[in-house]
Parts: C-alpha cells; structure tokens; sequence
C-alpha cells in the first residue's frame, strides 16, 4: 500500500523511518500548506470526538469520560507542538503566519471544549467513584481544574467574552514575540573605523566582518544586537561610548516607534489578562496565575523575592563600589553604568581571581560541552545517546539522538545550537511529543535549541562558561522529559506547577562545575590538556562571586515588575513602561543596574501565559535546587552519589505531574523549602 502523502500523513502516527522502532516527526511534509491542511482536519475531529464525550448517554467512567478525553487532545497536541517550535526556529515567513492564524484557533477550541457544561458534570461524576487508582484519580482532577481554569462554570454571556478574549490574547502573544524576532534580526551597530574595535579580541572582529560581509558591507564590522554578539562587545570593548550605544540597543528592544513597536501590545495583553481573571472571580492575573503554582499567592512569592532582594542588595552594592574603583582608575569621569558594568566586571576577574573570560573558551568547545552533558546523564541515570545520521530533520544543523535507559528506549533528543535569521532568540527546550502508555505507547520527542554564535568555516564553536552552563540549564529540561514515567500527557514533566518546572534545569547546573567532569572534558580543542587547576579554581571563585542568575538585582528587578504588573491586572489600563519605573525608583535600583529584561522584550512576561506573573519562579525553582543539591553535596559521593541520583530521578524526573509538586519535593526531601540554602552557598 503507497504511504499517505500530505496532510493525511501528518494525521498518521509518525513512521520508523530510521528503522530503530521510534516514530519520527516527517520534517520532510512539513510545509506549511499540508501542515494547515492537517491542523484543520485534527481540530474538526477533537471538537466531534469531544461532543460525543459530553453528550453520551452511557454511565460516565474513567475510560468514557476522562481518558478519552485525554487521548483526543493527542493528534492535535503533537501538530500544535510542530507548528510553534518550526515557527520559532527559522522555518520562514509562511510558517510564522501560519503560527499567527492559528494560534487563536487552537485557544478558541479549548474555550469551546470548557463551555460543554455537561462535560464537567460527567469529569465530577467520575471523581465520586472510589475505585481509582491514584494516578487515575490524579488525572480526573487535573483534567477537571483545567476546565474549569478556561472557563467551565461561567454563564453564557461571560464565556462568549472569555472565548473572545482568549483569541486575542493569543494572537498578541505571537505578535509580541514575531516583533521582537524581527527587530532584533534588524538592529545591527555598524563599524567602518578600525579604532572602533579598540578591545575586541581576534575572533570577535573576525566574527563581526563575517557579519558586516553576509549583509552586503564588506570591508566593514557589525554587531548584530543579539546576546551571543552583545555581551562579549560589552565585557571586551574600550570604547566607551560604543559600549553605551550598544546597550541602549539591547535594552531597547522593542519599544521603538514603527511595526514592531511591543508597547501598545504590551498594554492590551495586561488589560485583557486582568479581565480574564474578573471573569474568573479572581481580583488580579496574579492571583488566577498562582491557582496552579506552588506559591499559595502572589504575596508569598513577592515576600520570597523581598526577601532574596534585601540579601542581594548590600553585596551587590559594595561589589559595584568595587567596580567604580576600578573604573576610577581607568579614567572614569562620575557615576558607573549599566553599560560599564561587564567591562570591569571582567576586569575584575583578571585582577582579583586572575581570571580571564577567554582563557576559559578553548577548553569548552561545544563537542566538548555536548560529551559532558552525555557522560554525566549517563553516569547519572545510566542513559545511553546515539546518533541518528538518517533521522530527518528540519535544519541541516540539526543533530538527532536515540536514548535508551537499560534496554528501554525513552525517546528521541534532538539539538539545535546556533543562531540563525528568524529564529527566535536565546535558549529553550521544546516537546514534540510526550510520552504516553495509551492506546499505545509513545515515547519522548524532544528539541534542545539555542541561539550559540556560529563558528568561522573550519573552526570549532568555543563558548563562553555562560553558554555552556545555558546548554546544561536546557538539557536538564530534557531530562525531565526523557525520564518521565507518566502514562498520560496531562501528567507529564510539562505539567507541573510552572514554579516547580526549573527544579531540574537548575540543578542540571551543577555538574558543570564538577572538578572530576572539567579534568575530563573540558580539555583544550588544540592541544587535549585538561583545564589547569588554576584556572579551574580562579572560575570557581569567580562564580561564587557573581552568583547565580537568580540571586542578581538584574533579575530579582524583572521578576518583582512581572508579579507587580499581573497584581495590577485587573482589566484596567496599564501604562507597562510607567509602572516598570515606578517599581525600579521604589527598590532604589543603582544606576549601574537594570532589569535582565526590560517590559518590551520580555519574553516570559508577554509572549506566553505560562510564565505571566510567573518570572519569580526562577528563585522558587533555585530554593528547591539547593536544598536538592545539599542532598547530594552531604553524601560521600558528592554529586555523583548513586543513591541520592536514583532517589532523585525517582521521585522527580520519573514522576512527572503524578502527584503536586509540593507532595514530589517532600517525597525527597522531607521538609518544607527554605531560602537559606541557596542563600548559605554564596554567603549570603
């Protein structure tokens, strides 16, 4: 029989091209026609299959009721997954509209599912029912809380607006990040003046003419405005006043008058996100945002981030006292800035830990990093990765992995690294598909994707600590993905509370600063010497310096405007850009300070409602990685203790959302989380 072509094959489970018994995703047929053709198709069926749930006749049970309607959401779930992730990574303009048009289709599909009122009653009557097992009862409730989030109980003039605003907000979202994408595809500081590059290093003029030659000015240098270029200019360049332009670049991104201008977008995501809550009889967007958080308020995690604010502030402001002094030194003429601060700040490094930026770089080339990463996981949790040279792709530049725990294998990873024109900026990870045990098992599909500068021809990609930490954060995520044991998709690692999410990633972090890990592979890419223990110990006083990302005033800043914005949300207008100020004058944020991200472009904020008033889950999710990290840290075998690994990927990895989160963490740990942890570890 002839395989289905088109959007018919996208609808079929995904086929064993690689021969290895695992679906893979047919990146080939994924052009955006055939792939509208099929979404239409998988909506059509899920709104008839769910109809025909709600208005059975039949005695509601778990297997009628609650996992078919599980298992209806899986065909479009996985096309869903598809269309956002090749939007997000380049695939061009016709599947970023795509994305765009049917972003409000699929929002407006659940709010239609939320309005069949006699679904609900059916998901209650199977709750009555004393005979389920636990992970069948957690799926019912988690099933039913998701309805009645989006809506369920409301009358029938409320969920004609809630329906109406839901669309909306899904459709500014996509904008939001479409205009930020393409802003920072255009905003380019062009150099024409060799005196310009006062300070840059070899490879970064080298990759700054290779920039200037691919946009038709050779002979030139431009730096794009995007993280991987900014931040070495800005920790490298003597020129003052370039490093200001720079900056104000950067931290400009998207509120500039024209197209892609994000303060108006802003403005109506925060009206609408407040409307949607009163509908819900919630006061703010904050406090229907915290409804499935760990935190139990927005004031409980306001207190969290106040708190971690005051322990911050007087080290960060004698460290910045330090800074000036040293930029005193070098000529400075008044106050120290943002945009000063990552030049001395390595200057620092060299004169106080004797530690130079670059000097770490040939040890961690990204094969480098990417062996690492595979070692520990499998040290970890046994996990084998193999290459698939015949997986398809959908980027050249994409690698494939099969992973297998033992004999099992649990699903594909796939990495895609470096930047490229239209993909979306920084790092992420992204399900393709998520495990499931019915009808039929299928494993985890899932993408590590990062925005890392692209080598010259011939040369190893060398990163900087702070990428490489950034691939072990993402890969961390993976992890929780690849191992999770979950039966349904509603219960899997995706699912847990969005402050409980970064508990994986975040600790993930800490092998990278593993001494046995750097003697083993972070090895110089021409010579295959290992880090010298100098240097290694000059990088781990430096860290223990700068801190984590959670523990700087840059993110507690952003974190605190987020959650003070969504407490603001009510459905009345809010000037973003005002309260933002309001917010940074009344911390007494230093002048040398600003938040990691500034309202226009930031990304967590106003791109997706997942992390809306959710940006302090970071510090919540670092609060549970130290006290998980002093699990293994007092063991004999420090962080490689088997026994604390296998408790560990028991009762967190595995477990995915089969019970809450705050039931998993006392499962290994049996207490209640505490800040002082993390704060111990950097003496604060």
């Amino acid at each position: 029989m002839a395989a289905a072509t088109g959007a018919a094959s996208l609808l079929e489970p995904w086929p064993d091209v690689a021969g290895i018994g695992v679906g893979l995703p047919p990146f080939e047929r994924l052009e955006p026609r055939s792939l509208e053709e099929a979404l239409e198709r998988a909506l059509d069926e899920r709104r008839e299959f769910v109809a025909a749930i709600a208005s059975s006749q039949r005695q509601p049970t778990f297997e009628n009721t609650v996992e078919a309607l599980e298992l209806s959401a899986v065909p479009l779930a996985r096309l869903g997954n598809l269309l956002r992730h090749l939007a997000s990574t380049g695939s061009g303009e016709e599947m970023l509209a795509l994305h765009q048009r049917m972003a409000p289709r699929l929002a407006a599909l659940e709010d239609e599912i939320a309005g069949q009122r006699d679904l609900l009653d059916r998901i209650a009557a199977v709750l009555e029912q004393e005979c389920l097992t636990a992970e069948r009862r957690r799926l019912t409730e988690v099933l039913r809380e998701r309805l009645r989030l989006r809506g369920a109980s409301l009358e029938p003039e409320a969920r004609t607006r809630w329906t109406q605003v839901n669309a909306r907000l899904s459709e500014l979202q996509v904008r939001f990040m479409r205009n930020l994408t393409a802003e920072q595809d255009a905003l380019v500081l062009w150099l024409a003046d060799e005196d310009d590059l006062d300070g840059l290093g070899a490879e970064q003029r080298a990759a700054m003419a290779d920039a200037a030659n691919k946009r038709g000015r050779p002979g030139q240098w431009a730096l794009p405005i995007q993280r991987p270029m900014v931040w070495p200019f800005l920790t490298r360049s003597r020129r003052r006043d370039l490093r200001e332009k720079v900056w104000k670049l950067w931290m400009g991104r998207g509120a500039n008058d024209g197209e892609h201008d994000n303060r108006p977008v802003m403005a109506e995501i925060l009206r609408l996100r407040g409307e949607k809550a009163r509908l819900l009889g919630y006061p703010s967007y904050a406090d229907l945002a915290m409804a499935t958080r760990m935190a139990a308020d927005p004031q409980e995690a306001l207190d969290l981030l106040l708190e971690v604010w005051r322990a911050v502030e007087a080290t960060t402001r004698r460290q910045l006292t330090e800074l000036h002094e040293l930029a005193r030194a070098d000529g400075l003429d008044g106050e120290l800035q943002a945009w000063d601060r990552l030049y001395y700040a390595e200057k620092h490094r060299q004169s106080s830990f004797g530690l130079d930026a670059d000097a770490v770089r040939p040890y961690l080339s990204l094969d480098a990093v990417k062996s690492a990463l595979f070692w520990s996981a499998e040290r970890l949790y046994g996990l084998r990765f193999r290459r698939l040279d015949e997986a398809p792709v959908y980027h050249p530049e994409v690698e494939a992995f099969l992973v297998h725990r033992g004999d099992d294998p649990l699903g594909v990873l796939w990495l895609d690294l470096h930047q490229r024109e239209g993909k979306s900026p920084g790092s992420w990870q992204a399900q393709l598909q998520a495990r499931s045990s019915h009808p039929v098992p299928s494993l985890v599909h899932t993408v590590v994707v990062s925005s890392l500068p692209r080598p010259r021809d011939g040369e190893p990609a060398l990163l900087v600590w702070e990428l490489a930490n950034v691939l072990f954060h993402e890969f961390g995520h993976a992890l929780h993905m690849l191992l999770c044991r979950a039966s349904y998709p509603s219960l899997g690692s995706l699912a847990v509370e969005w402050d409980f999410i970064e508990l994986p990633a975040l600790l993930n972090e800490r092998w990278l600063r593993d001494r046995e890990l750097l003697s083993l592979h972070a090895r110089h890419v021409e010579t295959g010497e290992p880090m010298p223990e100098e240097l290694v110990a000059s990088l781990d006083e430096a860290l223990r310096y700068d801190r984590i990302f959670s523990l700087t005033l840059e993110y507690l800043a952003t974190a605190i405007v987020d959650l003070r914005l969504h407490q603001l949300a009510d459905g009345r207008a809010i000037d973003a850009m005002a309260v933002e100020e309001e917010v940074l004058s009344e911390l007494g944020v230093p002048a040398a300070v600003e938040p990691l991200l500034r309202g226009p472009h930031a990304v967590h904020t106003f791109s997706e409602e997942v992390y809306a008033a959710g940006v302090y889950s970071y510090l919540w999710a670092d609060v549970l990685a130290a006290e998980a990290g002093s699990l293994f840290e007092q063991t004999p075998g420090g962080l490689w203790e088997p026994r604390v690994a296998d408790r560990y990927r028991e009762t967190i990895l595995e477990a995915g959302s089969t019970a809450p989160a705050a039931e998993l963490f006392r499962a290994l740990i049996d207490r209640a989380p505490s800040p002082n942890a993390l704060l111990d570890r950097f003496g604060l």
